[in-house]
């Protein structure tokens, strides 16, 4: 019964179904978080704080842009 299973083939569709539905939509999450935050923030003039937001809510668009390359590349390869 073990031997018919690609255990190969497996992982990898157990890894990316937690890239897309979990780990992405996290990352979206941290960059309406981080503009937000930002912006509330820079308002009231606490630049410091501003900044540091800012710098989550880049690092999640960062991980959303590279998420949706990966894929293009995924998709391109085959």
């Amino acid at each position: 019964m073990f031997a018919t299973v690609d255990w190969d083939a497996l992982l990898t569709v157990i890894w990316s179904a937690l890239l897309a539905g979990i780990i992405v939509p996290a990352a979206y999450g941290f960059v309406i978080l981080g503009t937000t935050r930002a912006l509330d923030l820079g308002r009231q003039g606490r630049a410091g704080e501003a900044a540091v937001y800012a710098v989550i809510g880049t690092l999640g668009a960062a991980a959303v842009v590279a998420a949706i390359v990966f894929g293009i590349v995924v998709l391109s390869a085959k």
